[in-house]
């Protein structure tokens, strides 16, 4: 089992360590430590490769434009659908209709005829470039 540590996923990521402090602390996100969060001062949250995948999700949320308010909601819901992590997604498929409802697919053809806005985050690239970073970091 691959742990790391919040510097380790930002650098990962390509974000700052500010933002990914922020993002597991509830501002505006909270993303959880799932090995072991931290319990007192000196103490560290441990991340698993899953959590890293899903911050780097929530990281594409982020520099497409999407509000904190809705990349908070789309964290909840990614993880509810996928409660054992993003390792066996491919590609998801985000969209809006007119009245404000977002859905999480990962077929295409499953998207809604009155989608306002589409987002799509191919999550195995996304792997892979996470997978190849970690690579090149830990030789």
């Amino acid at each position: 089992m691959e742990i790391f540590e919040l510097g380790e996923i930002a650098k990962i990521l390509g974000m700052s360590l500010t933002k990914a402090k922020n993002w597991t602390i509830g501002r505006p996100l909270k993303l959880e430590a799932s090995i072991k969060t931290a319990s007192g001062q000196g103490s560290r949250n441990l991340f698993s490769l899953e959590d890293v995948y899903l911050m780097g999700v929530a990281n594409e949320l982020s520099h497409s434009g999407l509000a904190a308010a809705a990349i908070k909601k789309f964290v909840a819901a990614l993880q509810t659908k996928f409660p054992d992590g993003l390792s066996g997604v491919g590609t998801l498929y985000i969209t809006r209709a007119e009245k404000l409802t977002y859905r999480i697919e990962t077929r295409q053809d499953r998207i809604p005829a009155k989608t306002v806005v589409a987002l799509v985050i191919d999550v195995a690239a996304l792997r892979d470039r996470i997978d190849q970073r970690l690579k090149r970091s830990r030789k």
